[in-house]
């Protein structure tokens, strides 16, 4: 019995930014190697020690060999106590002529089976009877020194064996953030490794592997490696969506990448120095309604759908200038998941990824708000600044009444919203609802959506969509580095404005006046249909023009309104 335990190794020290906290990470699982029986026959007298010893048996999954799928060995998966154990034989196998099907598949011996593993560094073996950690391939240790990704056999044979290993080789290396072997990196562009990681591998498969890169430590290099060995292609299969991404395909993934890297490298900036929009200070009593409000830094899975959604945005502005809607993802979800309808990005993301179609939609959702962001922050101009200055603001009362205030005179005012008439205030709240209605369709996933359309702007500073702050001779571009500079102030003091005017939470803003006391006591002629839509939509409007304002106030507003539904 011998036990493969896949805890994430801790990476060398490296000059590569980070958002992980490696060192907290847990191990995924447990495998054990079987030198005498099958997997499905150990878990069985697992199951019967658990009972005979007066403990709960678990239920057995199995995961059937499939040679054709590059599956060669059954897999038994049980959860014992707090971790997912997978019990599985040690594999020899023999080849008729030149197959690479295996003709013979047999119990093998550990260093049989360790030669048959993906990576020298996933070859070695804890031995439980000896308590010592074994190398059979005589280089997982070396590799694991070095901080080198390679195969115990030449590698070509390792990937033909199952062509998913070239992209879990890519994945280790952004996990461990080490360099892959040069004869690695040379197999890994063979045609052949192509054709079978797109015949024989599934979509499922691939689309895991990716999900995994893009949680890594290094989700930008991992997207690189993927490109620079000319399997972006395979993995991201543009020709499937687009007529011309022959001649497309190179610029769009290369533009993903420029644009994933600025995403990433701010935010592993604002890690280390968050702007004040990001402390904790700035947003106690400023989040509304009850909402969370996470940090980018902090939540791993939005971080995850930010990386889709930068690496793919270039498709999606390829896809709106082409004349495709990327606004018929909900039409799509209602037609069924094949439904012809959906943009580019949701068909590459649920069709040929098979991620969950609403990870999709959030990442269209953050890609389409990014983009309104971009126009409403050059279009407003220092109108967030002036907000700042006013001091204008939106917070937590009691009963969760907002309360308002502005400065006035160098005195903090109280404002009464139902008949406030300074102009100063009363141009505030405009801004407030232009910003609002952005921030309706995106809710908590704001802060994704302002950081790519930060970064889409920085990457409109450079040529040819070169990393920014790039050198001429040697020098950093000093203009480059002060138009950075602004552009981050100008985005910090946009969203420093968000949270004063309390807009954050407004997503979860209830009506106060709901569907059956408006047509029972206030417009007691209001149809169900449009006009109903219309004037719920009015008092959400009225009510974010009016913070706090009392329910007499909006009562008078909507039947001055609305005269004809009363």
């Amino acid at each position: 019995l011998r036990l493969t335990y896949k805890k994430r190794s801790k990476s060398r020290k490296t000059l590569t930014k980070s958002l992980v906290d490696e060192d907290n990470v847990k191990p995924v699982d447990i495998d054990i190697a079987l030198d005498d029986m099958l997997g499905r026959e150990f878990a069985e007298l697992m199951n019967e020690w658990l009972s005979n010893n007066g403990m709960d048996t678990v239920g057995i999954g199995m995961v059937m060999k499939n040679p054709e799928k590059s599956k060669h060995l059954e897999t038994a998966t049980m959860k014992v106590g707090k971790f997912w154990i997978d019990f599985v034989n040690l594999r020899a196998e023999e080849y008729a002529g030149d197959s690479r099907i295996p003709d013979l598949m047999r119990i093998g011996t550990a260093e049989e089976d360790a030669y048959r593993r993906d990576l020298t560094i996933n070859s070695l073996f804890y031995n439980i009877n000896t308590g010592k950690v074994e190398d059979m391939t005589g280089k997982g240790f070396q590799d694991l020194r070095r901080g080198i990704i390679t195969t115990p056999l030449p590698p070509l044979t390792t990937l033909l064996d199952d062509p998913l290993r070239v992209l879990r080789s890519v994945r280790f290396a952004a996990r461990l953030r080490f360099s892959m072997d040069e004869a690695l990196r040379d197999a890994a562009r063979n045609n052949l490794v192509r054709e079978a990681l797109s015949m024989k591998v599934s979509r499922e498969r691939v689309g895991s592997e990716v999900d995994l890169m893009m949680r890594s430590p290094d989700p930008v290099g991992a997207m690189r490696l993927l490109v620079n060995l000319n399997l972006a292609s395979t993995v991201f299969p543009l020709e499937k969506l687009m007529s011309d991404a022959t001649e497309t395909s190179n610029e769009l993934f290369a533009n993903g990448i420029s644009l994933l890297s600025i995403a990433h490298d701010h935010l592993c900036d604002c890690k280390d120095e968050a702007p004040v929009w990001c402390t904790p200070q700035a947003i106690s009593g400023m989040i509304s309604n009850g909402a969370s409000d996470s940090m980018l830094i902090n939540d791993e899975r939005t971080r995850k759908i930010l990386w889709y959604a930068a690496f793919l945005k270039p498709l999606h502005d390829e896809s709106c200038q082409s004349g495709l809607s990327a606004d018929t993802e909900n039409i799509g979800r209602r037609q069924g998941k094949k439904s012809a309808n959906r943009s580019n990005v949701m068909k590459m993301i649920v069709d040929e990824l098979k991620r969950p179609i609403r990870d999709a939609e959030v990442v269209s959702q953050i890609q389409k708000t990014a983009d309104h962001f971009s126009i409403l922050i050059e279009s407003v101009g220092d109108e967030s600044i002036n907000v700042l200055f006013s001091g204008a603001r939106v917070s937590n009362g009691n009963l969760g009444i907002p309360s308002c205030t502005m400065i006035s005179d160098g005195k903090i005012t109280i404002i009464n919203t139902d008949n406030e008439t300074n102009s100063d205030w009363n141009k505030a709240m405009e801004y407030r609802l232009t910003c609002a209605q952005i921030l309706l369709g995106v809710g908590s996933q704001w802060r994704a959506a302002l950081i790519l359309s930060l970064s889409e702007k920085i990457l409109s500073l450079t040529e040819n969509h070169e990393i920014v702050n790039k050198t001429e001779n040697g020098v950093i571009t000093l203009k480059n580095m002060e138009m950075h500079k602004q552009i981050v102030a100008q985005y910090d003091a946009f969203a420093a404005s968000l949270l004063q005017l309390g807009l954050i939470g407004i997503w979860d803003q209830k009506p106060i006046i709901d569907g059956d006391e408006l047509k029972r006591t206030v417009l007691k002629k209001l149809p169900f249909g449009p006009d109903f839509r219309q004037v719920m939509n009015e008092q959400i409007e009225w009510m974010t023009l009016h913070p706090g304002g009392s329910k007499s106030a909006l009562i008078f507003h909507i039947k001055s309104k609305f005269p004809d539904h009363i």
